[in-house]
């Protein structure tokens, strides 16, 4: 039995592991976006996560463990106004799972 509940944790922690990955991906995307003058605006910012999420999708790192990500964050950013800026909550997301992470 104490092997399946290894196993069991080497999944999940992949899993997070994935994840944590997946916030770092995107926020880097952002960041070299912005600084390239492709991002101006939080509108431009929105549409740029949303095409990057898109191709996301079928990038084999992120799926299917980051398939709830992708799902959450196109929701979340289509329920808000456009102007919203969702940097912020993406870093709050990267620094509190990398912070758990380190634990």
């Amino acid at each position: 039995m104490p092997a399946l509940k290894n196993d069991i944790f080497a999944e999940v922690n992949q899993g997070f592991d994935t994840r944590v990955h997946f916030y770092f991906c995107i926020l880097v995307a952002v960041g070299l976006s912005k600084k390239q003058g492709r991002i101006t605006s939080n509108r431009q910012k929105n549409a740029f996560i949303m095409k990057w999420l898109k191709n996301a999708r079928r990038v084999v790192t992120f799926n299917p463990v980051a398939s709830s990500e992708i799902d959450w964050l196109r929701a979340e950013i289509l329920r808000n106004p456009p102007d919203r800026d969702p940097e912020p909550v993406l870093q709050l997301i990267y620094q509190t799972a990398s912070e758990m992470k380190a634990q």
